[in-house]
This record gives structure tokens, sequence and C-alpha cells, in this order.
């Protein structure tokens, strides 16, 4: 069957638009192409920024978890330690009641006036020290006898201090 001309015709317009259609359709299909390339290519920057930044924030985790772990390392032996000194402490506080449990029951005799209530070694030199400024013969009101009998029980007591520390 022959077409006529007419529909030869209608025929290579309907061709042509079609062929219009399918142009512009590739020249849309071509753009949308590009655009989905560049939506790609920036997608992959942006991951591979996101990569580094993942990767900068591990590695400040890595130092941070370190830099923890050293601090806690410092914080345990400060504990040891500080236990170690509250052992020590404790140990030093029975010596140090046993020495003054020696010096409230030995320390006093009846011709012992100048260090009553005294309660330790240290409060004895105190004493002692307060005393000199008193009665030393180099003041106004000194006295080289009161001196002598200061000097005599403050030696008494140190060498009863000192003998009972080394037993």
């Amino acid at each position: 069957m022959r077409a006529s001309g007419k529909d030869l015709q209608d025929m290579r317009l309907w061709l042509f638009k079609e062929s219009v259609r399918l142009e512009n359709e590739q020249v849309s299909l071509d753009m949308r192409f590009e655009e989905l390339e560049k939506f790609q290519l920036e997608s992959e920057k942006e991951l591979a920024a996101e990569k580094l930044k993942l990767s900068a924030d591990r590695k400040s985790l890595d130092e941070d978890r370190a830099l923890f772990q050293k601090q806690l390392a410092i914080l345990h032996r400060g504990f040891e330690e500080l236990s170690g000194d509250r052992k020590k402490l404790e140990r030093e506080w029975v010596k140090l009641e046993q020495e003054k449990g020696f010096i409230e029951e030995d320390r006093f005799e009846r011709d012992m006036l100048f260090f009553r209530g005294a309660e330790g070694p240290l409060a004895l030199k105190k004493r002692y020290k307060d005393l000199m400024k008193i009665y030393h013969p180099d003041n106004m009101h000194g006295d080289h006898e009161v001196v002598d009998r200061i000097n005599e029980e403050y030696s008494q007591l140190i060498r009863q201090y000192e003998d009972y520390k080394k037993a």
C-alpha cells in the first residue's frame, strides 16, 4: 500500500517533531546528567572532608583518652601516696600518744615547777625559751639561780624524754 503525498507529508512532519522532541529530551537528559555528575563530585568532596574531620576527631579523641589515662594514673599514684601517708600519720599518732602518756606520767616531780603543764618536747622547748626571756640574768629582773634551776629541770626532762624515746 502506497501512502499518498499528504500522508507522507504528515509522517515527515511527525518524524520531524518527534526527532525535535527526542533531541530536546536528549538535551534535558544531558543537562540532568551533568547536574548529577556535579552533585556526585560535590558529595564526594563533602564525604572526603567529613572523612578528614572524622579522622582528626578520632586522633583528638585518642589523644584525649591517652591524656585521661595519664591523669588517672597520676591520681592513682596520688591516692596510693595519700594512703601511705595516712598510715604513717596513724603510726606517728600512736607514737605521739605513747610519748604523751610518758610525759604525763613521769615528767612531774615535786621540785619541778617551771615546766608544769608542758605536754611534749615542743611545749618544753617553747616554755624554756619563754622562761629564759623572763629570768635571764641580763634582763632587769633576771636571776642567775633561777636560770640554773630552769636549765637543770629542762635538761632532766629532755634526758627523760630521750631515754623513753630510745626504749
